[in-house]
């Protein structure tokens, strides 16, 4: 682990304490989990919110006077969704909340997908995709250019869910050419 992602861990569960993520089953997605981090990163908390904008409205209360604080409300997935952005200790911080459980939301499910690729495609990949991200893409965009998968990388991602250890033993090795040079 790095002093940065030491530092933001240590950031996330200060933050935990804030009484507005209380009941709500806070999960830390994106790219700190998965050693992939860049200068860049946020830290990415997904989080369960059956009531929307009773949420937006505890969010407002704890963080409005915060740096550089933001926040929506939106139909993201068919689901109103509450998300906002704030500085906190130094990182910048990003709450996604929906009416069902983290482990149901579409980031948590990446992160899953996406540590099983780096545990089964190893320091080639997780090199592949820390260049892309250095280079400005976004992370599941990155996976799926160096797995050389086509349409919605989103969707792709998901699409991998289903996927056996084999299965994605045979894309990693058909990606491989593609792993070792991620700009070609």
């Amino acid at each position: 682990m790095t002093v940065r992602q030491a530092a933001a861990l240590a950031s996330y569960s200060r933050l935990l304490r804030q009484p507005v993520f209380r009941g709500c089953s806070p999960v830390l997605a994106g790219t700190f989990p998965l050693g992939l981090d860049v200068p860049t990163s946020d830290l990415d908390v997904i989080c369960q919110a059956n009531d929307p904008a009773r949420f937006a409205d505890r969010l407002s209360a704890g963080f409005a006077g915060y740096p550089g604080f933001r926040l929506r409300l939106a139909s993201i997935g068919g689901l109103p969704t509450v998300v906002a952005g704030f500085w906190y200790r130094g990182f910048p911080v990003e709450v996604f909340a929906q009416a069902r459980p983290p482990g149901r939301q579409r980031a948590v499910r990446h992160l899953r997908v996406e540590e099983r690729l780096l545990r089964l495609g190893g320091d080639e990949l997780r090199e592949c995709v820390r260049a892309l991200k250095l280079a400005g893409f976004k992370t599941e965009p990155a996976f799926v250019r160096c797995l050389g998968l086509e349409g919605d990388p989103y969707l792709a991602l998901l699409e991998l869910e289903r996927f056996t250890a084999a299965q994605i033993g045979d894309l990693l090795q058909r990606a491989r050419p593609f792993v070792n040079h991620p700009a070609g």
